[in-house]
């Protein structure tokens, strides 16, 4: 079996840890970018932890699972001394030619307020297919 429908199928829902500048900084540092008090386009990647979550909850095998697609839409910014509230959910999993396309969305709000909005699509496959 590639993934579990039967699992729990709710959503999941955390609150980050408060945004620092000393985080923020190491994080524009280490993708080379030059923000002063606000992130980097790329720190919606920060908030990825409950897709792996999620994946557990399905049972996934990793080794069957392939990223295709990760895309970002920045509706409002971060900064300094916000608390992200996280939620991520399953919007849809569909079985075509033995594989399982799986498609997660990601909002990053700040006091009910979205700033970022992202969608992960994977494959999952059996092993011996190419």
């Amino acid at each position: 079996m590639l993934i579990d429908l039967n699992a729990d199928l709710t959503p999941i829902k955390f609150f980050a840890e408060p945004l620092t500048s000393e985080k923020l900084s190491r994080f524009s540092e280490a993708v080379g970018a030059k923000y002063s008090g606000t992130v980097a386009p790329s720190f919606g990647t920060a908030f990825r932890k409950a897709e792996f979550q999620f994946l557990d909850r399905l049972k996934v095998d990793f080794k069957n699972l392939l990223h295709t697609d990760q895309e970002y839409e920045f509706l409002g910014q971060l900064g300094v001394g916000d608390i992200p509230e996280v939620e991520t959910k399953m919007l849809s999993a569909r079985e075509r030619r033995g594989m399982v396309f799986v498609v997660m969305e990601t909002t990053v709000s700040v006091k009910g307020q979205p700033k970022i909005k992202s969608v992960a699509s994977f494959i999952l496959r059996e092993n011996n297919k190419v």
